[in-house]
């Protein structure tokens, strides 16, 4: 029987388990079978089975062929990341960038107390799959076709490519569109959601990350502490003419945090050096503490 979730549609259950092996393996051929799977199959997508609940992702995706599939996604940063949070105790996490739910329902299997998921989407294709697989999840969850930044409003929203979903699309925050923005702040205020005392944000929102801290001020400030994770993407960052110091001394001017890198055995960032003078330069996920909550980089 076909189910449909969003524009795409389900593998014959014979061909699903041949992608899932194929993505799980880094067996040879792999990439011609992923480049044969986009040309002839681009409008479906794959079911992943993790315990009692599901999991679907686009075909297309080529980093859940090149990663092993969604368990383990860039498990050199979201392992240690997740680790950290099983120390916090009891957390609400915001997935803002959430694309088609890859890291909450990572945190949702790898963290025993998360209390809740509220996952912002604008890109109309993910939405789709993430409403999808945040609603199979084990914990309260809330998927938000919106983007996220410091304002409301009606936006442009710009992809690079054809895929469902696109990790480098954005919005246009000076443009007149059909997305609808919101801060977090904001979206809170008109909502009943119970938050734990303990926040997690997850911040992937290409090029609006201060602007997304900015709103999510008052509720960071009423919470007893917060874990952001950030990316650094010196590409974006250049396209912004930001550097890494820039973005680390706006967001410090609103928030007291200390950063650190996860994939590097949570080394923290010397703020009295250039970060890629510590870092070779690629793209991170930096995290950043606030004061409540950096006694945990020494447990």
């Amino acid at each position: 029987m076909s189910e449909q979730v969003g524009s795409l549609r389900n593998l014959p259950g014979w061909l699903n388990r041949l992608v899932v092996w194929f993505q799980m393996h880094d067996a040879k051929g792999k990439y011609a079978f992923y480049r044969f799977m986009c040309k002839h199959f681009a409008d479906r997508y794959v079911r992943y089975h993790f315990d009692e609940a599901t999991f679907v992702l686009p075909v297309d995706e080529w980093c859940f062929w090149l990663e092993g599939g969604p368990a383990n996604y860039y498990l050199d940063e979201f392992g240690p990341f997740c680790d950290l949070l099983n120390k916090l105790g009891h957390f609400s996490f915001f997935d803002l960038g959430a694309d088609i739910g890859t890291v909450s329902a990572l945190v949702s299997r790898n963290c025993a107390r998360l209390q809740n998921v509220i996952a912002f989407e604008p890109n109309p294709g993910s939405y789709a799959m993430l409403g999808y697989n945040l609603a199979r999840l084990d914990v309260p969850a809330v998927a938000v076709n919106q983007a996220v930044s410091d304002f409301e409003g009606m936006v442009s929203f710009t992809t690079g490519n054809t895929q469902t979903g696109d990790h480098e699309g954005h919005i246009l925050p000076d443009s007149t569109g059909n997305t609808r923005v919101t801060s977090i702040d904001k979206y809170l205020a008109g909502q009943s959601i119970q938050l734990a005392d303990k926040l997690v944000l997850k911040i992937d929102v290409e090029g609006q990350e201060i602007q997304a801290v900015k709103g999510a001020l008052q509720t960071v400030q009423h919470a007893y502490g917060a874990v952001l994770l950030l990316e650094i993407h010196p590409e974006v960052l250049a396209s912004q003419k930001l550097t890494p110091e820039d973005m680390f001394a706006q967001i410090e001017s609103m928030l007291d945090v200390t950063w650190f890198v996860p994939m590097y055995s949570q080394q923290i960032v010397d703020r009295q050096q250039p970060f890629f003078n510590q870092f070779p330069v690629k793209q991170y996920d930096v995290i950043a503490l606030t004061p409540t909550l950096q006694h945990l980089l020494h447990c």
